[in-house]
């Protein structure tokens, strides 16, 4: 299903597609904060520290007051190496960023998808190929994020702000 846009609805077509509009989602959360959700298993395909998103994130952080950032994932061992900038920015604002891993009975359950409350959210459908949907519909944004709650609710914290040492 197809929708043009203008419409509440549409199409995520792979990989590319859903970086494009992940890249755009930031740029609506810069000039508009809110409350932000991203989930995945590894972070892979997300541009998390891509400049551009990273300048985004920047502006989210001086201009959104208390606005949060909650990540839940599968595995974060590999997200300081993937994505170093925003990890080394995650350290100046932990104390609006909350990092969660699902426990092991339902990691395969967090299937990738980025929220921001009310705004805009974006699902990855088939992890294979990268399509999915994106939304503004309010009423699918609840839905989503109802099952990212679902998973929440029973998570750990992970991927401490700094690392202490001897």
């Amino acid at each position: 299903m197809h929708v043009a846009e203008g419409h509440d609805t549409g199409r995520i077509d792979g990989w590319r597609d859903a970086g494009d509009r992940f890249r755009a989602a930031m740029a609506m959360l810069a000039a508009s904060p809110s409350d932000v959700w991203v989930a995945d298993r590894d972070f892979a395909h997300w541009p998390l520290g891509e400049r551009s998103v990273m300048a985004a994130w920047h502006e989210w952080a001086v201009t959104g007051g208390r606005k949060r950032l909650t990540l839940l994932g599968g595995d974060f061992d590999a997200l300081p190496r993937r994505h170093p900038r925003w990890a080394q920015w995650r350290g100046t604002w932990s104390h609006r960023i909350t990092c969660l891993r699902a426990p092991e009975a339902l990691r395969d359950e967090v299937h990738p998808i980025f929220l921001l409350d009310g705004m805009i959210g974006l699902k990855i459908l088939d992890l294979r190929h990268g399509t999915g949907l994106w939304s503004r519909d309010k009423a699918r944004l609840a839905t989503w994020r109802a099952e990212l709650d679902v998973i929440l609710q029973r998570s750990s914290e992970a991927l401490p702000p700094t690392t202490l040492g001897l």
